[in-house]
């Protein structure tokens, strides 16, 4: 099975803070001067955003920025400057209106083997697909993507490890005219791992509208937003911190998977191709055979299909679990999170995409949305009212999700739903 993780992590936090009251600020407002480091001087022009949502300014010439009007919520404030490190600052709607100081440090990129595994020249041609299919995507919003920079994007191979990196130094514009969308993408780091055959990408993102005047596509987008929503991991952390799993289409069960021991077993035994020593039975000398000549047809067989079979067996629990079951605790306004094994979780409003099952090569017709979570190191999740999650790294997911939920279905959290949504069961 192809394991692909979306995560947006917070790395080691560069900045200095300094912390000043306000008296006169907006209850939900942020305020703040960006300064080098080195030399205090301010830093203008310096992208200053709330990543996953819409709210973000640039620094003025004397470094200071201003973001008001925050939704209640906890939110990663991102600093970003050509040629300085990305700093973040994790806080909470309550504690506004705050005042920062943030002293940023000249970027240091550690590039591993420059010499021997120098960036690839011709990157684009050769990996920019390889690049847009698991970065951008393969849904249909995907298809009404476009990256306006594609030459700020970089890549290296690491022949040894069979690893495709891809950076960039400055934020990638993706125009997503399926969702009306311009996302500002600060990419912290994206690889795919051809050993194991998974990919992972890492960063921050700014959502600004394209056009609002344009009635025709507005109504287009409030279509195709309201079907990326539903169903979505988003939607899905929403109904579960609301303890609306069942009204919002949720149906989740516990998944144990353990090692096919049968299979590992026959490995050992059965290789096509291989060979074995039949010992003697005293009157004459043992024999080096071929592995399948020496077995039963029936034996034979039976190896084939247990060789077939998945490494892995995968055993589904009959009862569904509510969010009681899985929320252990509340702290402030978050909700937190924790279960053992997997989560198999159902969102029965919709169908999968066929996009989806040609990706995976399944020769079946559609059934309901199914994804799996689970979390890597055993942590408890955080969770707020706008479904975004802490550590977000922490929650891993496969199958639908990891298909659907790349920064082509993506929307800020605080999108709202223009409709209810749409229930196929209804049409079945």
């Amino acid at each position: 099975m192809q394991y692909i993780a979306g995560m947006f992590k917070i790395p080691a936090f560069f900045c200095l803070l300094l912390f000043i009251p306000l008296t006169m600020l907006s209850q939900r407002t942020i305020q703040g001067k960006i300064v080098a480091a080195s030399n205090k001087e301010p830093i203008a022009g310096s992208s200053v955003f709330i990543t996953n949502t819409s709210y973000g300014t640039v620094t003025s010439k004397d470094g200071s920025f201003e973001i008001t009007d925050i939704p209640p919520g906890k939110y990663d404030l991102i600093i970003s400057s050509v040629g300085y490190e990305t700093n973040v600052y994790s806080f909470n709607t309550d504690q506004l209106p705050l005042r920062i100081r943030v002293e940023m440090e000249v970027k240091v990129r550690e590039l591993q083997n420059v010499v021997v595994e120098p960036s690839v020249e011709e990157g684009w041609d050769k990996w920019g697909k390889v690049f847009l299919d698991n970065f951008v995507g393969q849904t249909p919003n995907a298809k009404d993507c476009k990256i306006k920079n594609e030459s700020s994007i970089r890549f290296r191979y690491y022949r040894k490890s069979n690893r495709l990196v891809a950076y960039s130094d400055d934020p990638i514009i993706l125009e997503n005219k399926a969702l009306g969308y311009i996302i500002k993408y600060q990419l912290e780091d994206f690889e795919i791992n051809y050993k194991v055959n998974s990919t992972s990408f890492v960063g921050y993102l700014l959502f600004e509208e394209i056009d609002k005047k344009r009635k025709g596509l507005q109504r287009r987008w409030q279509k195709n937003r309201d079907k990326a929503y539903y169903g979505s991991k988003m939607h899905f952390m929403q109904a579960l911190y609301n303890n609306k799993l069942t009204e919002e289409g949720y149906e989740v069960r516990r998944m144990v998977r353990r090692p096919n021991l049968e299979k590992q077993r026959v490995r050992k035994i059965y290789r096509p191709g291989s060979f074995i020593r039949i010992s003697s039975n005293g009157s004459s000398p043992s024999q080096v055979v071929p592995a399948g000549d020496s077995l039963s047809k029936d034996s034979a067989d039976y190896y084939r299909r247990v060789l077939s079979q998945k490494d892995d067996i995968d055993t589904y629990g009959r009862e569904i679990l509510t969010a009681d079951s899985l929320i252990v605790g509340q702290e402030g306004g978050f909700k937190l999170l924790y279960f053992d094994d997997y989560l198999y979780i159902t969102y029965k409003k919709e169908l999968e995409d066929e996009g989806y099952l040609l990706y995976y090569n399944e020769r079946r017709a559609p059934t309901f949305q199914r994804s799996y979570i689970f979390l890597q190191n055993h942590q408890v999740v955080a969770i707020d009212a706008n479904g975004s999650y802490f550590p977000p790294q922490e929650l891993f997911s496969m199958s639908y999700w990891a298909w659907d939920e790349k920064v082509s279905s993506l929307l800020p959290l605080d999108y709202k739903p223009y409709a209810e949504a749409p229930d196929i069961r209804k049409k079945l």
